[in-house]
């Protein structure tokens, strides 16, 4: 009995791995466009053409993704297949995704390592509009996000704030603290915790003054202005219409007023379907992606808990998320008490820290990695603005930047750049990778508190906002010449406008993919050379 249930287990393992081998085998080389491209290709692909999950999984699979730190479109797609099949074959899909990229930015390393320090002209030229095209694009998804995830003045507000704080100041520890900032911000909005507060000491002023006189009952048919307990009274506008619209229980007035009371206090209960309805929103536009962003509190059965394949105990992902926590906290410890650390320990606890405190994906990574590799010296900027130039135009997560960053570091130290590779492509992925699987198997029983989703919707916003900051970041530095080596202003000429201005309009106007709008970047800044160096 126990050889057949290994051999099944066997069996169904070599099916699982050959269903992702046969769908997911290409994705790393074709996957062109940066984050917002990759989820529409997700959603397409695992919701509509394979059906591996429904949509509002999907759109609560996307908001937990950008929500926990590292690649977004990595741990999305990493989810989506352990959720189907199993945690090895979501590992091979993993190395199917990622490794292609890798692969291509240490290629690039090699090349650029072996560059002289001053360039030719027309080369300067090709990077300076690769880098003006990007602006265009990343400022095409960043209004696309942008519009997707407003749904309030809330909303508006933390996207406002987020690119505001990332442009006025930059530090290691800072955008980690933005994002919880705007999931706190978001708690306390949407529970109303300080209106509540405010009406309890009313309450309690006013039974003072009127020496301890119990106030009148609260009518029903004013509800609105004086019940401060039924929480559908705390929605945001937008679904306060969609609340009342829903058939009421039938129950006395004085069962639902008990009922009112006695959920005062209880913003951390589970929400269920007879309690407060409260679905996903499913907007979805094939052009601009998913919008998860107002996901308030999915309805319990939006995960199939049949399903055999998704039941993974609790236990392993505390266990996980302890084990990532302790590999936290001793990096941070021998970092500081350890003098003269190896180059080998410091990239990896560098590029360790970043992948723990990168949330927003791609976009957030770039003036990270600058913080983290250029600023201690290892990479100079020139080399540093030449892969970022080069790296919109690969496929795969931009997370890949790092190993190309972590090769260039080892060569200018004298060291293997194959060991560079391998030491940052595992540093930068394994802490999203870890936090991803282990808030994946208790994910089912967390997902039913309000206050979870609400934090979800804070940190979505908080992040996007971050996403205008990278823009500033590469506008700021993306001028490349002989004069500029370091990088300038792409404001210094005004052909450089020109070019992200067109990148921006045939993305949005007629739908022009990524690699190509870059590529005519890349070519706009050659006709420039030829035009005025020649």
């Amino acid at each position: 009995m126990a050889i057949n249930y290994f051999r099944f287990l066997k069996e169904s393992l070599f099916i699982q791995i050959s269903e992702v081998t046969k769908y997911q085998w290409y994705m790393g080389i074709t996957s062109f466009g940066g984050p917002v491209v990759q989820f529409q290709n997700f959603n397409w692909l695992f919701v509509e053409k394979y059906n591996w999950l429904n949509e509002s999984t999907y759109q609560e699979l996307f908001a937990v993704a950008q929500a926990l730190p590292g690649s977004a479109s990595t741990k999305l797609l990493f989810i989506i297949t352990l959720l189907h099949t199993s945690l090895i074959p979501a590992l091979i899909s993993f190395l199917y995704w990622a490794l292609p990229g890798a692969i291509g930015m240490f290629s690039l390393a090699l090349v650029v390592s072996n560059m002289s320090d001053t360039l030719p002209a027309p080369v300067y030229a090709l990077l300076s509009g690769l880098n003006a095209a990007t602006v265009g694009v990343i400022f095409l998804a960043a209004a696309q996000l942008s519009n997707k995830t407003i749904t309030d003045k809330l909303s508006l507000a933390l996207i406002f704030l987020g690119g505001a704080a990332g442009v006025v100041y930059t530090a290691l520890w800072y955008f980690p603290v933005l994002m919880v900032a705007g999931g706190i911000i978001a708690i306390v909005h949407d529970l109303r915790v300080m209106q509540k507060i405010w009406y309890s000491l009313q309450q309690g002023f006013h039974a003072i003054l009127k020496k301890n006189i119990k106030p009148e009952p609260i009518a029903e048919d004013n509800m609105e202005m004086n019940n401060l307990d039924d929480d559908s009274v705390w929605l945001p506008e937008i679904l306060r219409d969609q609340e009342s619209s829903r058939p009421e229980p039938v129950t006395s007035a004085s069962r639902r007023i008990a009922g009112r009371t006695s959920s005062i206090g209880t913003s951390l209960r589970p929400v269920i379907a007879d309690d407060l309805s409260i679905s996903v929103s499913a907007a979805v536009d094939s052009n601009e992606g998913i919008d998860a962003s107002n996901i308030r509190a999915a309805p319990v059965s939006a995960i199939d808990d049949d399903n055999p394949e998704q039941n993974y105990p609790v236990f392993l992902g505390i266990a996980i998320l302890i084990f990532f926590t302790l590999t936290f906290v001793l990096i941070i410890v021998i970092r500081a008490v350890v003098h003269s650390l190896p180059i080998t320990f410091l990239l990896f606890s560098n590029l360790y820290l970043a992948g723990t405190i990168i949330f927003g994906g791609g976009p957030v990574v770039i003036p990270l990695l600058r913080q983290y590799i250029v600023a201690e010296g290892w990479v100079s900027q020139r080399d540093f603005i030449i892969g970022l130039a080069i790296i919109q135009t690969f496929p795969g997560p931009n997370f890949n930047f790092a190993v190309y960053l972590g090769t260039l570091t080892y060569m200018n130290h004298g060291s293997s750049s194959i060991l560079g590779c391998i030491v940052s492509f595992v540093a930068i992925y394994t802490p999203g990778m870890l936090v991803a699987g282990g808030m994946f198997t208790f994910w089912n029983k967390l997902r039913k508190y309000i206050v979870v989703t609400s934090i979800l919707r804070g940190i979505n916003s908080a992040a996007i906002g971050l996403v205008w900051t990278a823009i500033y970041r590469i506008w700021e530095s993306g001028y490349l010449s002989d004069k500029w080596q370091g990088g300038a202003s792409l404001g210094q000429d005004s052909w450089w406008i020109v070019v992200a201005s067109t990148a921006f309009v045939g993305g949005r106007g007629w739908k022009i993919p990524e690699p190509i709008l870059i590529f005519i970047g890349g070519l706009m800044g050659i006709i420039r050379w030829a035009i005025t160096g020649a």
